[in-house]
């Protein structure tokens, strides 16, 4: 693996082709995401959690857990049914089988959240391993 967050355009790439009509994003963060009055209706994509777990040999079992947050503005009409096509096209979903495990959908550690600028925010958090080669 020559890219150790490679996974993270490949979850861009699948929600864009699962989720026409819909923009999808991929950001360092919360703390970077920028607000605009145009934002919503998005799905902006980024790395959670990485948990590197012990080495074995020149391998090292990753787990990474990548944040799909669904922004919306109106939670009532909005939100349900874009938080299911999110969970619809990730759960299960493997996007190399030779190097990831599928997709599961995992405890995130944000809430939903609401600025008071009227946008509200949904996070759906997602978990997949792989094994990286710490030596060539």
């Amino acid at each position: 693996m020559q890219n150790y967050l490679q996974i993270e355009g490949l979850i861009v790439q699948r929600l864009k082709d699962q989720l026409e009509g819909i923009r999808v994003l991929s950001s360092w963060g919360m703390p970077v995401i920028h607000e605009e009055a145009e934002l919503p209706p998005t799905v902006i994509i980024f790395l959670e959690e990485d948990k590197p777990g012990p080495i074995q040999g020149n391998q090292q079992k990753v787990e990474q857990t990548w944040l799909c947050l669904v922004v919306v503005r109106d939670a009532e009409s909005d939100a349900g049914a874009l938080i299911s096509r999110v969970i619809t096209a990730v759960v299960g979903w493997t996007p190399d089988r030779t190097l990831f495990k599928p997709f599961q959908r995992t405890a995130s550690a944000y809430s939903p959240d609401y600025s008071p600028n009227g946008i509200f925010y949904f996070p759906l958090a997602f978990e997949t391993s792989f094994l990286f080669k710490t030596t060539e």
